[in-house]
């Protein structure tokens, strides 16, 4: 007895019969309209949410559009229309202007910092080298060979151990039982 398989659909939709009409021949000035802008425009965003606004911080602090789509529930797509959106510009710029001067303060401040006690610990180790101990000299060394790249690796290998004593005991109790013999008694 056959069952008509075939008749059963095991993934996806039900096929539907295509049908075509031609309505006229193509000509070579329709292939020139495939490279043609569609003129497709996504419509302007009327208001600017709270996630347009965690969004274009995230995008103003320099996160990467994956990271920030994660975040903000946006697709990658989304994001990219949004980016060439006239409002949501003129908000990332907002919160792109003031980071973007802070941290540059931030930055070259530090950078001047630091190269103003580079320049007076070498002044002093060419003028006097007898007032740094081997140990701040060591540090030295071992600090500018860290944030140089050069520094010290280590690595680290955790072990577990299950010694499951709980099981161990059950397992000498029930040896015990089974021999017959059990000490009673009172510790003191």
């Amino acid at each position: 007895m056959e069952l008509g398989a075939e008749l059963f659909r095991t993934h996806g939709r039900a096929a539907k019969p295509l049908s075509a009409t031609v309505l006229r021949e193509l000509e070579p000035s329709d292939l020139q309209l495939l490279g043609q802008e569609k003129g497709s425009v996504p419509s302007p965003i009327k208001r600017l949410s709270e996630r347009h606004h965690a969004l274009a911080r995230n995008l103003a602090m320099g996160m990467d559009h994956r990271q920030a789509s994660a975040i903000a529930n946006y697709s990658e797509s989304r994001i990219s229309i949004l980016l060439s959106d006239p409002a949501f510009k003129e908000l990332l710029e907002f919160y792109r202007l003031p980071y973007e001067e802070t941290s540059r303060d931030i930055a070259q401040q530090f950078a001047e910092l630091t190269k103003d006690a580079n320049e007076e610990l070498i002044q002093r180790l060419a003028e006097e080298p007898e007032k740094f101990t081997v140990g701040q000299l060591m540090e030295v060394s071992k600090m500018g060979a860290d944030r140089t790249g050069f520094g010290p690796q280590s690595s680290s290998t955790n072990i577990n151990v299950n010694v499951d004593l709980a099981s161990r005991l059950q397992a000498a109790r029930q040896r015990v039982a089974s021999r017959g013999t059990l000490i009673e008694g009172e510790v003191r």
